[in-house]
């Protein structure tokens, strides 16, 4: 006989996910058979249906004294070179500010902004931050940028919290993501309020093409709309509301649209500027939410990147 007491991190995720987790070792098989056998137990009761979302504190028996516990082994975060501001922080949620040329995750160096914010949360709490690993949480943005943009990553600090983020990361009327770009002004027409299309990657030249036409099977739909801030000296200062959210969406479609983003070479732009483009991921609005996260709704965090001075610089 095994017992496991329900954690808060360990909530919310369904008894068979939790114990493929304990008994990774196990065929998956045998885990199945175990339910159909009843010798999965919550409290005194036998739990057949896999899919059963756990609550903290509940009880769960397995009446099989030859399965094997795998304990995760546990990987202390370090300090890393990266530095980040902290914009808002709860128990659920933290937002931070990614500088330019910084990564969001890197396979080849520990330099990067998720491992900062881990080796952050570690140092605030490290008990908790070990007990989520060995839950097998694992903190990490929820969504990406660009490497030479700046903005704002949010950061999940909880199983439930990663679950409803997830869910809702793509839906604009939940969460609102808002850009500012500073572009060269290459064309006379006018711009759309609205654009939508396809993008796919071209092996060639190495980047992202943008056409209000799917061109092959490998493209995805993609949306979102422009607004015109302010324009001079040859430049546009755009807002950007993504609809989705594709790899080098924005750039590939500004470029399109003949006015690329200053600095973004890839993208031909004509300006080059080191390690950085003019690409800002500036504003995050929450809505729509729904317990135990709804105190997030009509919260809006924005980032002061001072565009309006930079625009107005001679590049």
């Amino acid at each position: 006989m095994i017992n496991f007491i329900i954690k808060k991190e360990e909530s919310d995720q369904t008894i068979i996910s939790f114990l493929k987790k304990k008994f990774r070792s196990t065929p998956l098989s045998l885990i199945y058979k175990l339910f159909r056998n009843k010798k999965v137990q919550i409290g005194r009761k036998s739990i057949r249906y896999y899919h059963y979302r756990l609550k903290k504190k509940e009880k769960i028996t397995v009446w099989d004294s030859l399965l094997k516990i795998c304990q995760p082994k546990i990987t202390l975060p370090t300090k890393t070179e990266v530095n980040f501001e902290i914009i808002y922080e709860d128990e659920n949620i933290i937002l931070v500010v990614k500088e330019h040329n910084i990564e969001v995750h890197s396979s080849k160096s520990s330099d990067c902004l998720n491992n900062a914010v881990k080796y952050y949360l570690y140092q605030q709490d490290p008990d908790k931050y070990q007990e989520q690993t060995k839950s097998l949480f694992i903190i990490n943005a929820l969504h990406r940028l660009d490497k030479l943009t700046k903005g704002l990553v949010i950061y999940p600090k909880n199983p439930p919290a990663k679950k409803m983020l997830y869910n809702v990361i793509n839906d604009k009327k939940k969460i609102t993501k808002k850009y500012l770009a500073v572009c060269e002004n290459n064309t006379k027409k006018a711009l759309p309020n609205y654009i939508s299309g396809y993008l796919w990657k071209d092996e060639k030249e190495k980047r992202m093409k943008f056409s209000p036409n799917p061109q092959q099977e490998q493209t995805k739909q993609c949306s979102m709309e422009i607004k015109k801030v302010d324009r001079g000296n040859n430049k546009l200062l755009l807002e950007i509301t993504l609809h989705t959210g594709r790899k080098h969406q924005i750039r590939a479609i500004l470029s399109y649209l003949g006015c690329p983003i200053i600095g973004d070479k890839k993208y031909e732009s004509k300006i080059e500027i080191k390690n950085k483009i003019f690409l800002f991921a500036y504003k995050v609005l929450f809505n729509n939410l729904i317990f135990p996260f709804s105190y997030l709704n009509k919260k809006t965090f924005e980032i002061d990147v001072n565009l309006r001075t930079l625009f107005k610089e001679k590049i």
